[in-house]
C-alpha cells in the first residue's frame, strides 16, 4: 500500500485510520475508519505516489475530515508530475491536471519535498515545499562508511540551485556538469563537465529525481572517475529501467522513501525516511 491514513491526536498518533479497498466495478473506498471526534484531531493522508488510484483514495479520507470537521492534511513528498510543467500545442499540462485533482480535496496543508519544478507553486494550494538538504546532511551523517566530500556536482542546469543550496550546507565547493544537446533535434548526446574538476577528492552528484539513471551514469563517466571517489544524492528514487547499473558508477547512493521506487534491489544503499520531517513542519490549528 502507497498511501497511509493516520489521526494526530494531541501527544498521539492513530495509525492505520483507514483501510481502502476496491469494489469489483473498479471504485476504490475506505473501510475501518477510526472513530475519532475529538476537535483536536488533525487527519493525515500520507501519499508515496504510485499511480492516481492513491490521489482518490486520500481524496475518499478528505472527505471522511471535512464531514468531521477537522482540518485534513495531505502528505505528499513526491509532486507528481512537476517535470510536465510546459504547455505545448496539443499536450496535456500535467502539473495542472494533478494539481486541480489535488486542490479538490481541500487540504489546509499540502506538504512536498523538493518540487521538480518552481511552477507547481502556480497550481498546487496551500503547499509548503520543503527542502531537501536536512535530509542529505542527515544521510550522510548516518552513512556507514561515509569520510565526507569535497565538492558537489550539479548533473545539468536545472539541479544548479539545489546542488548549489547543498554545497554551502556541506561547506564544501560545487562543480557544474550539463547536457550535451543537439539544438535541431533536441536530443541529448552525452554529459560533460563545465568546470574542470581536480582528479582527487570524493565528490557527490545531487538533483532530485533518478528515474532510469541514465544521466547519472553519462556523468559519472564524464567525470573519469572511479566509483569509489562518487556519491549520489537522489530526493526522489524511482529507480526504473537499468537503474541498478549505477552501482558500477558510485559507491554510494542516498534516496529518500517518498516514492515507492527507493527500495527496488540492487540500486540505492542508504535511504531516508521523511515522515518525521513532515510533521514536525504541520501547520498548527
Amino acid at each position: 500500500m502507497t498511501t497511509h491514513f493516520s489521526v494526530k491526536l494531541p501527544g498521539d498518533y492513530i495509525h492505520g485510520a483507514a483501510e481502502p479497498f476496491q469494489y469489483p466495478g473498479g471504485e476504490w473506498h475506505l473501510r475501518n475508519l477510526a472513530d475519532v471526534r475529538d476537535p483536536a484531531a488533525v487527519w493525515i493522508a500520507d501519499v508515496r505516489f504510485r499511480s492516481a488510484d492513491d490521489l482518490v483514495q486520500a481524496a475518499l479520507f478528505a472527505d471522511v475530515a471535512h464531514q468531521r470537521q477537522a482540518p485534513f492534511m495531505l502528505f505528499l513528498p513526491y509532486l507528481p508530475a512537476a517535470r510536465s510543467d510546459r504547455p505545448m500545442a496539443g499536450q496535456p499540462v500535467g502539473v495542472a491536471t494533478y494539481s486541480q485533482l489535488i486542490n479538490s480535496m481541500n487540504p489546509q496543508q499540502v506538504i512536498g519535498i523538493d518540487a521538480h519544478s518552481p511552477i507547481v507553486h502556480r497550481h498546487l494550494r496551500k503547499l509548503t515545499e520543503l527542502s531537501p538538504v536536512p535530509l542529505v546532511q542527515r544521510a550522510l551523517k548516518n552513512s556507514a562508511g561515509y569520510d565526507g566530500y569535497h565538492a558537489v556536482i550539479a548533473p545539468d542546469k536545472g539541479a544548479v540551485e539545489r546542488a548549489a543550496t547543498t554545497a554551502t550546507a556541506l561547506g564544501v565547493d560545487m562543480y557544474r556538469a550539463d547536457k550535451d544537446r543537439d539544438e535541431e533535434t533536441g536530443r541529448i548526446n552525452g554529459i560533460k563537465m563545465v568546470d574542470k574538476l581536480p582528479k582527487s577528492g570524493k565528490y557527490l552528484v545531487v538533483d532530485d529525481i533518478c528515474d532510469g539513471g541514465g544521466t547519472f551514469m553519462g556523468l559519472a563517466q564524464a567525470t573519469g572517475l572511479p566509483k569509489e571517489q562518487l556519491g549520489l544524492w537522489i530526493t526522489h528514487g524511482i529507480f526504473s529501467g537499468n537503474a541498478p547499473n549505477l552501482r558500477d558508477h558510485y559507491r554510494y547512493i542516498y534516496t529518500t522513501d517518498t516514492h515507492p521506487g527507493h527500495n527496488r534491489v540492487g540500486c540505492a544503499t542508504a535511504h531516508q525516511p521523511v515522515f518525521t520531517y513532515m510533521i514536525n513542519n504541520l501547520k498548527e490549528f
